[in-house]
């Protein structure tokens, strides 16, 4: 579609903000798939991204870092130094659940550098948010370093429902259960 009409990546990126989450995630993997397929076409997507995560936009991105995540886990040659600066989000409460799933995403193409973040990951785990604590065992996991055991650990009693996105579909667990999936990755490893 994007080869016949260059409209679709302005389509794709206003899907980032449709009310109806489970398509503002499916639009993150779309345009994943699109930076895979068309570099060309990804690079400036990247600029635009990252300036919407800018507090002096005026339009803050919510998707924009999971879209970064999913577009630097298939093409990481876009992404070079992207792990560090979605550090810089996980002080911003709105964008912080976001930047560690896109953090875990990240993880197989960027292995040294999502192990360099894993102090500031692990710190997440003792957000009061359940959603930020699942998607911060989510990129622990993901990252796969011994280094976030306690943290892991930590949440073994967290009973609250957390929803993470993944394979297309939205799953909703315990946190206890995402941090045991965390840390049976880690036995793995």
């Amino acid at each position: 579609m994007v080869a016949a009409d260059r409209g679709v990546v302005r389509a794709l990126v206003s899907l980032l903000y449709d009310p109806e989450e489970l398509l503002r995630w499916r639009a993150v993997s779309a345009l994943g798939h699109l930076a895979g397929a068309h570099l060309e076409l990804a690079r400036p997507l990247v600029t635009r991204l990252y300036w919407s995560l800018n507090d002096e936009t005026g339009g803050i991105g919510w998707m924009s870092a999971p879209a970064l995540g999913e577009i630097g886990r298939s093409a990481p040659q876009l992404l070079r130094e992207c792990v560090r600066p979605l550090v810089h989000y996980l002080d911003e409460p709105f964008l912080l659940a976001g930047a560690l799933w896109a953090i875990g995403r990240l993880a197989p193409a960027y292995p040294a550098e999502t192990r360099e973040v894993v102090p500031e990951v692990a710190l997440c785990c003792a957000s009061a948010d359940p959603a930020v604590r699942a998607h911060a065992a989510f990129a622990l996991g993901e990252v796969g370093d011994g280094r976030a055991r306690a943290a892991l650990h930590a949440l073994a009693h967290d009973e609250t429902l957390s929803t993470i996105y993944g394979d297309g579909v939205l799953v909703t667990k315990e946190v206890r259960e995402w941090a045991g999936e965390a840390l049976a990755r880690l036995r793995a490893a």
